[in-house]
């Protein structure tokens, strides 16, 4: 063994690539940003090579660094975001940009196959009800609107795999991303053959599927010396972002929760099954440890809708953390405070709804700068518990909750989420470097090194906990209370929405 462990957690807005050793915890990382790219009628890509030139600038200074030899690496774990496709050949070139999770250019795809398939007949054949945001309608998109590059694409694949492609030359996913697309038969732990023919979704173009800690292949020649690191260096096929911080915020127990609360928030609940939702509409993910499974709940909007209110106040700058939490905590006094609904890109939990819109509602005269922030961090507190409440009706056992992800910096957001939840929140140490910390744990138990992901949970390092102010919370309960009518209330808000 060479002693140390090297992971890439591609996000949305950047890429942590980070160095442990080989019990999992984390030496050194760097940060490496790229952009999404906008356009009309909610089209969000993202440049694959963009994220690969990050992947090996923030490579190079990490060994530049000198606090780690290439030779130490033992092996690279990749985790990323999920519900991304991109169209790939067989020499692993994109024929197109990443269609990002926030894509919702596959509107029409995801109403035809409403059209055709009702919500009960989708989560029978697909375990869930799938909205635009999924990836079978950018695959069916794909297929009908660009038949050249669907002629060409022999592999379709999300973001994690599409970066390990570039490293290794080779095409795999593990059980959590096939559980995302929402075509993996739970019980073979394959491809849903039937699904797939249904559907018009060539399984030959699905790549083939294993467990999170097996090698998916060797850094090739060409990769290694782009990253500056040593060619046949083998690279786990990993797990996607939910899982990959479901294991480093050390949540590998049954019943262990973690909430994330990032560009999106989203619950993760370890199970032993995938569970049943009572009300047919959303499916589990797999857990890298390939005997469980992840509640998997997600909150389209969370830290995003925070920096966007902080866009429209500032020049560019980023407001300093305590400024902001000082306004909210001195508008927290007022009860007639306005709500916010966060769904500036529609809403995942407990919605399902692409068209869901943002609002603020009760605005007076006297609201100032602070009352705004609140809103939209209340807003996005009460999405967290509304989908915590949803979570509750799959009967699973739900523990203690671990909180990762940059939106838990904020001590006030914390409390308030504390606070709405009625329940302790445990903060992990180093939260914005759990997903990483999760490929590479993933890697240990790939390489031999643990017998299992036992050890991420004993090793997790909590810094502190939030306790909730039960008083607090309980006058806030009418306030949510209002908060989940007013989906009803505005439907005319919603993209075409008749009222």
């Amino acid at each position: 063994m060479r002693r140390h462990i090297l992971a890439y957690d591609v996000g949305t807005s950047g890429v942590k690539a980070a160095v442990t050793d080989l019990a999992g915890r984390v030496i050194d990382s760097r940060y490496g940003r790229y952009a999404l790219m906008t356009r009309p009628a909610g089209w969000i890509d993202q440049d694959l090579d963009s994220i690969m030139a990050a992947i090996a600038k923030a490579t190079g200074e990490l060994l530049a660094d000198g606090r780690v030899d290439a030779k130490q690496i033992d092996g690279i774990g990749v985790t990323g975001q999920m519900f991304n496709v991109v169209p790939m050949d067989a020499e692993g070139v994109p024929l197109l940009p990443m269609l990002s999770w926030l894509d919702l250019r596959a509107k029409a795809q995801a109403e035809a196959l409403s059209a055709r398939l009702g919500p009960s007949d989708q989560f029978r054949l697909l375990g869930s009800i799938v909205t635009a945001k999924d990836v079978i309608p950018k695959i069916l998109w794909l297929r009908d609107e660009q038949p050249e590059v669907w002629r060409r694409t022999v592999w379709l694949l999300d973001c994690k795999d599409a970066v390990a492609m570039r490293l290794t030359g080779t095409a795999a996913t593990d059980y959590s991303t096939a559980t995302s697309d929402r075509l993996l038969d739970p019980t073979t732990r394959q491809w849903n053959r039937e699904a797939c023919a249904i559907l018009g979704v060539p399984v030959g173009r699905l790549p083939p599927v294993h467990p999170a800690p097996s090698i998916g292949g060797w850094l090739t020649r060409p990769a290694a010396d782009r990253l500056g690191l040593i060619a046949g260096t083998p690279v786990m096929i990993g797990g996607g972002d939910v899982p990959a911080t479901q294991v480093g915020s050390g949540a590998v127990n049954l019943g262990d929760t973690h909430l994330s609360i990032g560009t999106a928030a989203y619950w993760g609940v370890t199970c032993a099954e995938p569970g049943r939702d009572p009300s047919e509409r959303l499916g589990s993910l797999a857990h890298m440890d390939p005997s469980l499974w992840i509640l998997w709940l997600e909150i389209a909007t969370a830290g995003a809708a925070l920096d966007w209110i902080l866009r429209l106040f500032t020049d560019g700058s980023r407001p300093d953390h305590s400024e902001v939490d000082q306004l909210v905590r001195d508008a927290l006094v007022d009860d007639n405070a306005p709500l916010f609904t966060p769904w500036l890109t529609g809403e995942r939990a407990p919605l399902f709804d692409d068209e869901a819109r943002a609002a603020f509602v009760g605005l007076r005269a006297d609201h100032d700068k602070g009352h705004l922030l609140r809103a939209v961090m209340e807003g996005v507190a009460f999405q967290i518990r509304w989908a915590f409440d949803y979570a509750l009706a799959f009967g699973q056992p739900v523990g203690p909750i671990r909180t990762v992800g940059g939106g838990s910096m904020s001590d006030v957001w914390l409390q308030m989420i504390a606070d709405i939840l009625g329940r302790p929140i445990l903060c992990v140490e180093d939260a914005a470097d759990a997903g990483a910390r999760g490929a590479a744990q993933n890697v240990l138990v790939g390489l031999g090194v643990e017998p299992d992901f036992g050890f991420a949970g004993r090793d997790a390092t909590i810094g502190r906990t939030v306790e909730p102010d039960l008083a607090f919370g309980n006058r806030l309960m009418p306030r949510y209370e209002r908060y989940r009518r007013l989906y009803d209330a505005l439907g005319t808000l919603r993209v075409g929405g008749d009222g």
